[in-house]
């Protein structure tokens, strides 16, 4: 028989699918409520505002891990590499 935090997992993916959103942020809302909500929580549905608060405030250091992490990577071509510190430029 399956975990039954999976089965639920998976009802909360198609539930937030069906919803509207997008299957990449559906995933990191799932994974955050498992990682974060108490066991309990997880009789119900998802609050993905709640659960996305839940994470934490951005803060300097997860930039520049974040910046270090995208010109490391191999998947991510040079082109747009370079659009991390693109400007604007006045009157153009």
């Amino acid at each position: 028989m399956p975990d039954p935090r999976i089965r639920w997992a998976e009802r909360q993916l198609r539930a937030l699918i069906d919803a509207g959103w997008g299957l990449a942020d559906a995933e990191i809302i799932v994974a955050l409520a498992l990682k974060y909500a108490p066991e309990q929580d997880l009789d119900g549905p998802i609050d993905p505002e709640r659960v996305l608060h839940v994470s934490g405030e951005v803060t300097a250091a997860d930039v520049a891990d974040a910046r270090a992490a995208w010109y490391a990577s191999d998947a991510v071509p040079a082109k747009w590499k370079r659009l991390l510190d693109a400007t604007e430029v006045a009157g153009e």
